[in-house]
């Protein structure tokens, strides 16, 4: 999917609240925010967004040498999302379709987004999941096609999300135990997307093979991947793809079916989804 007219906006308002969030003074700000301005200038439209929100965070990276810009972020969104994983996974005891539901939870943890919304309400987001409409729906397809499915390679997306992706993935587990789980995480620290590092500790190293995808951008772009993780894209029986970065990387460029769960939270997203700000998909994307 490639870049327009609003999303250099969107990247330089991201470069902007970087220099308020850590309180930045005027001079380093201003050279923050310059060097920003000066890397959008070289991209036309013909380029994804998370390539170009890459480059743009790794220079801010360097200016300010700081590896990871959103550590303290990341840390505290998986604290919060621990608090409501026993209450989630117990309702899905007594969830009529459990596998579906478990969908739900997963989808609604895409709204902790740091790259387009600085502040996000969780608690609101959990309070409403299992009311929770699709405005496109393909998790019939999805269902009948993971019944035989060998192999998922599952696209992760933001760090705390990842908590509600490990309720999912088990009940994926239970509804076919022979399948094989493939969790993919960025290669280095990208905005608030998901690192190895941020997985210590946590259930997801029981239910799949934790995969260091090498990407450096804020989505799975094929490029920039290591040989393992092209193989294991491009070879997987199922690919779910979460959040807007890996559909940015992905919708109408890879060769191959994806399923794509997220909510739509930028009009771009929304235009290339044929869809609305703020719906919730389950969309097949075809080859």
């Amino acid at each position: 999917m490639h870049i327009s007219k609003e999303c250099y906006l969107c990247i330089y308002n991201q470069v902007f609240k970087i220099t308020e969030r850590l309180n930045l003074d005027d001079e380093k700000a201003s050279e923050v925010l310059r060097v920003g301005a000066q890397i959008l200038s070289k991209y036309d439209l013909t380029y994804m967004p998370p390539v170009i929100a890459a480059d743009v965070y790794k220079k801010i990276s360097e200016i300010l040498g700081i590896e990871d810009l959103f550590e303290k972020e990341k840390k505290e969104a998986i604290k919060e999302a621990l608090k409501f994983k026993e209450i989630l996974e117990k309702r899905i005891k007594k969830s009529k379709d459990p596998l579906f539901d478990a969908a739900k939870i997963s989808v609604a943890g895409n709204v902790i987004d740091l790259g387009v919304h600085q502040e996000y309400n969780l608690e609101k987001e959990i309070k409403n999941i299992f009311e929770m409409k699709f405005f496109k729906n393909d998790f019939k397809e999805f269902r009948e096609k993971l019944k035989n499915a060998k192999t998922l390679c599952y696209l992760a997306d933001n760090a705390g999300e990842n908590v509600f992706d490990e309720i999912f993935i088990k009940e994926i587990k239970l509804f076919n135990p022979e399948i094989q789980v493939f969790y993919f995480v960025r290669g280095k620290p990208i905005i608030n997307d998901v690192t190895l590092k941020d997985l210590e500790g946590l259930e997801i190293w029981d239910l799949a093979e934790v995969v260091d995808s090498g990407v450096p951008t804020p989505g799975f772009c094929i490029p920039f991947a290591n040989k393992k993780a092209k193989d294991i894209f491009q070879t997987s029986d199922l690919v779910i793809s979460k959040g807007m970065g890996n559909f940015e990387c992905l919708f109408g460029e890879c060769e191959r079916e994806v399923f794509y769960f997220y909510k739509v939270k930028c009009n771009v997203v929304a235009r290339a989804s044929k869809s609305k700000l703020g719906e919730y998909m389950i969309y097949k994307g075809e080859k």
